[in-house]
């Protein structure tokens, strides 16, 4: 059967001049108005309906936009000269349904902090990976550490050592010239001081203060974590501040 370009609403026929429902139609929309109240998305009822031997239109196959269309039209509650199928506190709650599913989340503080620790690829999981992970941290802050990677050795503090032991080798001592050597090595050495040892102590402490949380914070990602880090296997770990790797399982 080709399709009729339908001129009424699905569950509605003209019956000697006038509109009349259309018993059987009318049972589907309800049946839509009531699956998709209960939390059935418009893909599983388009899916039933596809299923059904109810068309909509001749051949015409169901999809998402029809369905859309029968819980948008306010006709069904007795509008005008078409008799009531559905009532008003349930075509209220299903517009308020609707409403507040097309209503754009708005992301929270630390959803955009973690966000930008993670390339922008962001999901609900790696929310709450990340929130487990800092939680462990809460529970126990001595499980952070400095990473025992070694570090490159200053060849530039061996030369100033060299040259200040030649310079109190040789009589008289240049003073003025030692006394800038020996400036030169505390400088290098402040230089040459692992910044990551620093980091671990802060966050040791910060986290000592810390009890485990619901939510994410924003000041806690962005003091702690320098990025989020996802494997292959989808297995999410954070690099804190101090380099190390925490991940699940440690």
């Amino acid at each position: 059967m080709m399709g009729t370009n339908r001129k009424l609403p699905f569950g509605y026929r003209m019956d000697f001049g006038r509109i009349a429902v259309q018993p059987e139609e009318a049972r589907w929309v309800r049946y839509i108005f009531s699956q998709y109240n209960q939390g059935m998305p418009f893909s599983a009822i388009t899916d039933k309906m596809r299923n059904s031997s109810m068309p909509y239109d001749g051949d015409k196959q169901w999809n998402k936009n029809m369905i859309a269309r029968i819980l948008e039209d306010h006709r069904y509650c007795g509008d005008r000269e078409y008799p009531e199928i559905i009532d008003g506190a349930t075509f209220q709650q299903t517009a308020e349904r609707r409403k507040k599913k097309s209503a754009p989340r708005r992301q929270t503080e630390a959803q955009s902090a973690l966000r930008k620790k993670c390339a922008g690829k962001m999901t609900p999981y790696i929310e709450h990976e990340v929130l487990y992970l800092l939680n462990c941290l809460a529970r126990n802050p001595k499980r952070i550490v400095t990473p025992q990677t070694p570090r490159g050795h200053s060849q530039r503090l061996d030369a100033l050592k060299s040259e200040l032991e030649e310079l109190i080798s040789q009589l008289p001592v240049d003073e003025n010239r030692a006394r800038e050597v020996l400036q030169e090595i505390a400088a290098e050495m402040y230089a040459d001081i692992d910044p990551r040892e620093y980091e671990t102590q802060r966050m040791r402490r910060a986290f000592q203060k810390e009890e485990p949380r619901s939510e994410l914070d924003a000041n806690l990602i962005a003091m702690n974590i320098s990025s989020v880090l996802v494997d292959s296997n989808g297995k999410v770990k954070i690099r804190l501040k101090n380099d190390q790797i925490m991940e699940r399982g440690e």
